[in-house]
């Protein structure tokens, strides 16, 4: 018999009132019987199922809400997940989205990661299979339960060091975690950091990553 902890229940789950018990997580109904779900599970994940989440994919707690975007997704073009990414932002809880990133997507990823960070200032993780985006979102849920140590928690701090926007950082070719620390650490996000200009880069991270960074963020305009 499967134990508690690798079976899926259904909810009623309306986060206006609703519990969502430690180590247990919220998934919208369409993702019942995937492989995230399977990954949830074993990593013992308790997997509550329900069918109205609104543009919701996964409530890891109540204060977390997460949207995940497939590779096809990302393929189809912005108009396939922009308006749902546009609902997301008006929520009160803090706000993830998970995309696949692969060599079919890859070249779609510049478009998402300008829209989803820079434009809407939202967390965004990349992944590279839905195996990998559940073992993540179990990370999340054991995470949420320890939040002290919980680098999800967006928090306004004089050093930044949210994960999500250091993943998304160390995307930029040839910046490593501590050049991207260092960043987040004196602009505070990627908006300034894309904002900023060469010279105050370059105080940071020398001219060369600084040059890397210009060409990152402003790579549509020079297409």
């Amino acid at each position: 018999m499967a134990s508690r902890s690798s079976q899926i229940t259904s909810t009623q789950p309306r986060l206006h009132g609703a519990c969502i018990l430690p180590g247990h997580i919220l998934v919208n109904e369409r993702f019942h019987g995937s492989e995230i779900v399977k990954a949830l599970q074993e990593s013992h994940v308790t997997v509550q199922v329900d069918d109205c989440m609104g543009v919701l994919d996964f409530h890891p707690s109540l204060e977390v809400g997460v949207v995940y975007l497939t590779e096809a997704d990302l393929v189809a073009g912005g108009d396939s997940y922009k308006s749902k990414l546009l609902k997301l932002a008006k929520a009160s809880f803090r706000k993830v989205v998970l995309a696949e990133k692969t060599s079919l997507s890859s070249q779609y990823f510049y478009d998402l990661q300008k829209f989803i960070v820079i434009e809407r200032g939202l967390a965004l993780l990349p992944v590279t299979s839905p195996t990998e985006a559940g073992k993540i979102l179990a990370q999340m849920v054991f995470l949420e339960s320890k939040p002290q140590n919980n680098p999800y928690r967006i928090k306004v701090k004089p050093t930044p060091t949210d994960q999500a926007l250091l993943t998304t950082l160390q995307t930029v070719p040839g910046l490593g975690q501590r050049k991207a620390m260092a960043l987040l650490a004196k602009f505070n996000s990627i908006e300034q950091i894309s904002k900023a200009s060469f010279a105050s880069l370059a105080t940071v991270v020398g001219k060369a990553n600084a040059q890397q960074l210009k060409d990152f963020f402003h790579q549509q305009q020079r297409m």
